[in-house]
């Protein structure tokens, strides 16, 4: 039994390996059950709200688990992340950009710009990824782009770059809208790819900060949409989202114990649910997948097994007797066995 086990610790063990070599150079994989004849099962997966969600371990570059992440569905401003990226690589953050009219007055979620304002690049997208605020996305595009439209088409393109199937824009900010939609899978990759820049990082966990006041003395601030910053240890970022057609949307990622995963949900239903779903998927993937060191070629050997019913000795032989005899025509002794010599002098006086 416990060579069978051993065996299959190992074949499941060199499977992983491979998988974990190729996923460097693929999109992500995904961990299929274990083979059940061998007892290993995977742990059964968290019930959330989400439609649509992924789980993803990126030391080990590994889906741990997901339900529909290539659905396409409204994204909200987890659209911003795009946004972001964008300027990230194609902006100057120390530029100044100059607010329009028409990303003055987009509306909802905004930070209070001030059409004719100047504010530097770096101000405006970390007014889009801390506070979510829409005038701050339509003012990074127009600047970007020379215009929105423009923008959004680079927005697609950068998308169908980055392999983003399930991915469509219409806008850079994510109000509803037609043709305007993402899936669970596509939005994990942009979240890894925006993470790669520390500024987006840094704005990705800041809770709070100072913004200029509008010309008219008007304060103004940023405060994180991202509760998870305070309620769950170890959050990294990075987005949230919400508008009636989605419903709630988060892309968020934690570290703990070394490890580090990144959990997407899209369409969770009920007050802070996307929160709740996001974290029951984090805890999920902490406290039932752990990090195993692979033992080497050659190197295993086993300790001595300890048995728990004492095993009968085995009987020992009987004795066999030798002698030396020597024989009456002086011959050299010789070794014979004593209970043959002794039945063949027997055996000569009965028949004398």
């Amino acid at each position: 039994m416990r060579s069978r086990r051993l065996a299959a610790v190992v074949a499941v063990a060199a499977i992983l390996s491979t998988w974990v070599g190729a996923a460097a150079e693929a999109a992500p994989l995904r961990v299929p059950n274990p083979p059940r004849e061998a007892g290993l099962v995977t742990p059964p997966v968290p019930t959330v709200s989400a439609a649509s969600w992924i789980l993803y371990d990126a030391d080990a570059e590994l889906v741990l688990a997901a339900n529909e992440p290539e659905a396409e569905r409204p994204m909200a401003s987890t659209t911003k992340i795009m946004t972001a990226l964008l300027a990230l690589k194609y902006g100057d953050l120390d530029e100044l950009v100059e607010v329009s009219q028409r990303a003055a007055d987009v509306g909802e979620a905004e930070v209070g710009l001030v059409p004719g304002e100047k504010l530097p690049l770096r101000m405006l997208v970390q007014a889009l990824v801390i506070r979510s605020a829409n005038d701050a996305a339509m003012a990074v595009a127009e600047h970007i782009g020379g215009t929105v439209e423009a923008f959004v088409e680079m927005m697609n393109a950068e998308a169908e770059a980055m392999g983003l199937e399930h991915t469509h824009f219409a806008n850079p900010h994510g109000l509803d809208g037609e043709n305007h939609y993402s899936s669970a899978s596509d939005l994990l990759q942009m979240g890894l790819a925006a993470m790669s820049y520390p500024e987006f990082r840094e704005w990705a966990t800041t809770k709070e900060l100072d913004f200029p006041d509008a010309p008219d003395g008007t304060e103004r601030y940023l405060q994180t949409t991202n509760i998870m910053l305070d309620t769950y240890p170890g959050t990294i970022g990075i987005k949230t989202g919400f508008t009636g057609r989605a419903g709630l949307v988060f892309v968020t990622g934690a570290a703990r114990d070394g490890r580090t995963l990144f959990a997407v949900v899209m369409g969770s239903e009920g007050e802070r649910a996307h929160f709740a779903d996001a974290s029951r998927l984090l805890d999920w993937g902490f406290e039932r997948f752990k990090p195993v060191a692979l033992v080497a070629g050659g190197s295993y050997e086993p300790p001595e097994p300890v048995r728990l019913v004492e095993e009968e000795p085995e009987p020992e032989p009987e004795p066999v007797v030798v002698t030396n005899i020597r024989r009456v025509d002086s011959q050299p002794p010789q070794l014979l066995e004593a209970f043959g010599w002794i039945a063949n002098v027997v055996e000569r006086r009965g028949s004398g």
